[in-house]
């Protein structure tokens, strides 16, 4: 669950509460280090413990007198201006294509090259062929 709080002490206090049927906040603050312990951290353990079926009689005491506020996450995208008027006109300026198009190329983006095809059909004729010679072997050793 968390690094400061091992197996075994989880371990430990399922074994108790167990034994003794429910767990109180006495039981937790005797086997956690409930001091450097944020709400959030209390609280998952509790629910595992309750997922455990282990009953915890909390009280609020323990989890709002710990309540550290959570820092803020990290920005982790940069906001950038819109750009001003003259880096607009820039580029309605630029008039020519990113990439040129010759005329003399055929279009190989709607097809694939004749090679492709070939290789393609003869593996799916091969796969026909072999689908036909393993029905042709079944009826013969009538499986």
């Amino acid at each position: 669950m968390q690094p400061a709080l091992d197996s075994n002490t989880l371990d430990r206090l399922i074994a108790l509460g167990r034994k003794q049927g429910h767990l109180t906040n006495q039981d937790l603050e005797a086997n956690l280090p409930i001091t450097s312990m944020s709400a959030e951290e209390i609280a998952l353990v509790v629910v595992h413990l309750e997922e455990t079926g282990i009953p915890v009689e909390l009280e609020d005491s323990l989890i709002s007198q710990n309540a550290k506020p959570t820092p803020a996450p990290a920005k982790s995208a940069e906001i950038i201006p819109f750009p001003d008027c003259a880096a607009a006109a820039r580029m309605k300026r630029r008039t020519a294509p990113l990439q040129k198009v010759h005329p003399s190329q055929p279009e190989t983006a709607k097809s694939a090259p004749q090679g492709k095809r070939t290789a393609h059909w003869a593996v799916a004729f091969s796969g026909l062929l072999v689908l036909v010679l393993l029905v042709g072997l079944v009826m013969m050793l009538g499986v």
